[in-house]
């Protein structure tokens, strides 16, 4: 007998997973027709122990968050009350917000998600996003009238420069996206006061009842050494005393802000953090994932996976999810425009060719990787793959390369 734990899984599974389709008759297809099958490939995803880890986390942040925040509730009205007091004296009331709504319970907590770029945490996080309705429009509410309008999540990032006044305004455009409503243009004119316009997003916060606010790229608040702390500050008043849960996302960089001297940043992750890190070679869900992506193959003669294959291909992305899935694609179109290969076959040499010569970019940082060189992979960890730079670059020096030889050839005879 299944039990409870086990369906509940079945379906996150069923939700997360996106296998896309490769038919025999693709595999038929002329090689231009075969070079866009391929990139359906770039949808795919598999879940991991990981994604479970985070969808636990997420559903209890949401579901928890809401415990002190019932519409109904007196804590709830006083809260708003007292936040529409703060707006009457908008210059100075970030300086006591804290110390206004600190008696009113709160049970939001908040968690980090940290992690080398490019392992699929922005992926995971809106996927389990999306399972939620984003927004509720209520009318009724245990029997009783109840016109409101609720968010259930809103997902922003974090400025590359780490501004205050930035996040604000990306806060403000994403609900006048969402409702059709005109905050940005009432809040976030250019000059309004940091302060103010934090405010007005604490109160349009609660006021909306957000369940969770979603902030991802938090290690561009490194970029910002006056502004860290204090909007390090801002996301624990948000979940400590107006009561938002907050995931913060970031790459292994953000992990600069959580040690040292940063209070306001430990507490900012109040429910802990999860680390997310590459998959292990001799791991079972890297074993799981190599084999589930290894059956996506558009070539007319399907390449086994050997232990050759194997060792090859993990010595090319280091267990990092995109790249996995980036070599597998431009190694199978290096296969495609390959005269000389006319079995269409994968071999190490293609997987080792197609990493030097297609994916150069990334190459400092996969050394620094496997050289588990800290400094370095700081430095490099923000390199990120442009697949379509990449097929097209690729596509048109074997374009180039076919031409030149069959002008040596007309030369010859």
């Amino acid at each position: 007998m299944r039990t409870r734990a086990a369906t509940l899984s079945l379906g996150l599974l069923e939700r997360l997973i996106v296998t896309p389709r490769i038919t025999e008759q693709d595999k038929q297809s002329e090689t231009n027709i075969r070079y866009h099958v391929l990139k359906r490939i770039k949808n795919f995803i598999q879940p991991l122990p990981i994604h479970f880890e985070v969808e636990r986390k997420l559903s209890t942040l949401i579901r928890r968050g809401y415990l002190a925040r019932n519409p109904l509730d007196k804590s709830f009205l006083e809260r708003i009350r007292v936040l529409h007091e703060l707006r009457e004296d908008e210059e100075e009331a970030h300086r006591y917000i804290e110390e206004r709504l600190n008696y009113i319970r709160s049970t939001a907590d908040s968690v980090a998600i940290i992690g080398i770029s490019g392992i699929g945490k922005t992926t995971a996080i809106e996927r389990l996003l999306s399972m939620y309705p984003q927004v509720i429009k209520h009318q009724l509410y245990q029997g009783q009238f109840f016109n409101r309008t609720q968010i259930v999540w809103l997902k922003i990032d974090c400025p590359y420069d780490g501004s205050l006044a930035t996040l604000c305004k990306s806060f403000f455009k994403a609900i006048d996206d969402l409702l059709g409503t005109h905050y940005l243009e009432k809040f976030g004119y250019f000059n309004r006061m940091t302060s103010t316009m934090l405010l007005y997003m604490t109160s349009l916060a609660s006021l909306y009842g957000i369940g969770v606010l979603v902030i991802d790229e938090i290690q561009h608040l490194i970029n910002s050494k006056n502004e860290q702390e204090e909007m390090l500050n801002f996301f624990v008043t948000l979940s400590n005393t107006v009561g938002i849960p907050t995931v913060l996302i970031g790459t292994s960089k953000a992990q600069l802000l959580f040690k040292g001297n940063f209070r306001q940043a430990r507490r900012a992750a109040s429910d802990g953090s999860i680390i997310w890190d590459r998959m292990a070679e001799n791991s079972e869900e890297w074993e799981f994932f190599l084999e589930t992506l290894w059956k996506m193959q558009c070539l007319k003669e399907h390449s086994d996976l050997t232990d050759e294959l194997k060792k090859a291909f993990y010595d090319e992305c280091q267990g990092i999810t995109s790249v996995a899935v980036n070599l597998f694609i431009l190694a199978q179109e290096r296969v495609l425009f390959d005269e000389a290969n006319i079995n269409e076959k994968i071999t190490p040499q293609v997987l080792r060719k197609t990493a030097k010569e297609d994916m150069k970019i990334i190459q400092p940082m996969l050394n620094a990787i496997r050289k588990n060189n800290l400094k370095a992979m700081y430095k490099y960890e923000d390199i990120m793959i442009n697949l379509d730079d990449l097929m097209i670059t690729h596509k048109k020096g074997t374009e180039y390369e076919r031409s030149r030889l069959l002008e040596e050839a007309l030369n010859k005879q």
